[in-house]
């Protein structure tokens, strides 16, 4: 008997069986992609990662380096997603700081929580090379490269002052104030003949030389130009993502 049905309609459950085979298949591997995705997010958000955390009481004033002298902290591995901003994972980091407020035991140090001296301050602020005051002979020179926007070139000249401010883990703060251009990048030194150079020389306490060198490999500093006369002393502020609208 000849098949009157037209030609089109046949097969077509046998396609419709297809497709529904082709979405499931499909739905399964979007499904074990999303899976893997998931499983992924989980294992980041739980990675360890390691910070200082303070053992015991240290009230506001103690040095960094005192700390680590006393064995007042110690390195201790929590899960990432409870790192707090700033967290310090390296004590060089703090070498030549003093505790700002008083650190509790079980507290993360963080770079919010330590701050220049008033000694490497007063330093910084000494009229010239030769150290005159009460740490004569404690100054250093160092290089230090800047971009024209972060080193104000070329208008941050030799001889000026400038406020150096760092950014690190999140972090932007005033690092020293009042800092002494000794050569600026092309420029020749006062009162030298020694080629110049293409970075900045800056004059700097020996006492935070490492610092220095430290944030300019590990994250990033900016030139604040000051006046020739009558700069006032700058506030500090702690800078992060959380309060940039709120410090406005």
């Amino acid at each position: 008997m000849e098949n009157l049905l037209p030609k089109n309609v046949l097969g077509t459950p046998g396609r419709t069986v297809v497709a529904g085979a082709a979405a499931l298949i499909l739905a399964t591997i979007l499904l074990l992609v999303y899976l893997s995705h998931y499983r992924n997010s989980v294992k980041t958000s739980n990675a360890a990662a390691t910070v200082l955390v303070a053992k015991t009481f240290t009230p506001k004033g103690t040095t960094a380096d005192e700390m680590a002298k006393k064995n007042l902290f110690e390195v201790t591995s929590i899960p990432k997603d409870q790192l707090k901003e700033g967290a310090v994972t390296d004590a060089a980091v703090l070498h030549g700081q003093v505790a700002l407020d008083d650190i509790y035991p079980g507290q993360q140090l963080t770079i919010t929580d330590f701050g220049v001296s008033a000694t490497a301050s007063r330093l910084s602020a000494a009229p010239d090379l030769q150290g005159e005051g009460p740490k004569a002979g404690t100054w250093r020179a160092i290089s230090l490269s800047f971009d024209a926007s972060n080193g104000i070139i070329p208008q941050a000249q030799t001889d000026d002052r400038v406020d150096v401010y760092q950014f690190i883990n999140g972090v932007m703060a005033l690092y020293m104030p009042n800092v002494l251009i000794l050569a600026a990048p092309n420029q020749v030194a006062t009162n030298t003949a020694a080629p110049t150079s293409a970075n900045y020389i800056l004059r700097v306490p020996s006492s935070q030389f490492s610092k220095f060198a430290y944030l300019s490999e590990s994250g990033k500093m900016w030139f604040a130009l000051r006046p020739q006369k009558g700069a006032k002393p700058p506030k500090q502020q702690i800078i992060t993502a959380g309060n940039v609208l709120a410090a406005r």
